[in-house]
């Protein structure tokens, strides 16, 4: 049977699972990322789970048309609240706030329930998303930008019990180019992902020369009122652009 065709952000997210993987797969909407892990042969199984009992539904119905129950569970859930432990090595969670993903990952911990690894692409917040991954034990080994239909996406892959090497990388980096303390480059590696600044992506230095030419618009305006705290915080933001753009 003919494979699902994935969103270029969908296949971003879909491209960092492991061969054999066991999948969680929250907030799975129509159910198209864990169809396609199993179609590919990438995944040997999947819980798909979402909060919602409409878009539940949605993706039982291609689950079935695809003939892929046996591969393919469908639970209504709150987050991890149905998933059992070492039901699943790798956790999916995609297309969501920073800050509810945040809560989903903080309420019950993955790494308790058996879940080595997490592929997450948070909409928001992605320097508290960071920092949190940090906090809980999982290092970035891989992350994708990517622009798709006018927006700029990030996918993060985490492993439990990594070494943030690209963290140190990224700051080695900025150090050499710029007089910075370890806080100034922590901040500018979870502004904007420290494994795309060390490899030099070129879908964020689009991102970061986007945001720069919003930061001065912005600051343009600022300068007509009385805004301390605003300009202050927009300047910050520019200095971190530019000193991550003088590495890409």
């Amino acid at each position: 049977m003919k494979n699902v065709q994935l969103s270029k952000r969908l296949g971003a997210v879909a491209s960092f699972v492991e061969k054999g993987a066991r999948v969680c797969d929250i907030g799975t909407d129509h159910g198209f990322v864990p169809i396609y892990l199993i179609n590919s042969g990438t995944a040997s199984h999947v819980v798909a789970m979402d909060v919602g009992e409409g878009p539940l539904e949605r993706a039982r119905e291609h689950v079935r048309k695809q003939e892929l129950c046996d591969k393919i569970e469908l639970r209504l859930s709150n987050g991890l609240e149905k998933l059992e432990k070492d039901e699943a090595d790798t956790m999916i969670c995609a297309g969501m706030g920073g800050t509810l993903m945040m809560r989903i990952i903080n309420d019950k911990d993955p790494w308790k329930l058996g879940i080595r690894h997490m592929i997450l692409q948070p909409q928001s917040d992605l320097f508290l998303f960071r920092e949190n991954l940090q906090k809980i034990g999982y290092g970035i080994v891989a992350e994708k930008e990517i622009f798709e239909e006018g927006k700029y996406y990030v996918v993060i892959n985490a492993v439990h019990g990594e070494e943030d090497v690209y963290y140190k990388k990224a700051a080695s980096m900025l150090k050499s180019k710029h007089e910075l303390t370890d806080d100034d480059c922590i901040r500018i590696c979870r502004r904007f992902g420290p494994y795309l600044i060390c490899a030099g992506d070129s879908e964020l230095k689009n991102y970061l020369e986007h945001e720069l030419s919003i930061c001065e618009k912005i600051l343009l305006k600022l300068s007509e009122n009385a805004h301390p705290d605003r300009e202050r915080d927009i300047i910050m933001k520019k200095h971190d652009i530019t000193c991550a753009l003088d590495l890409l």
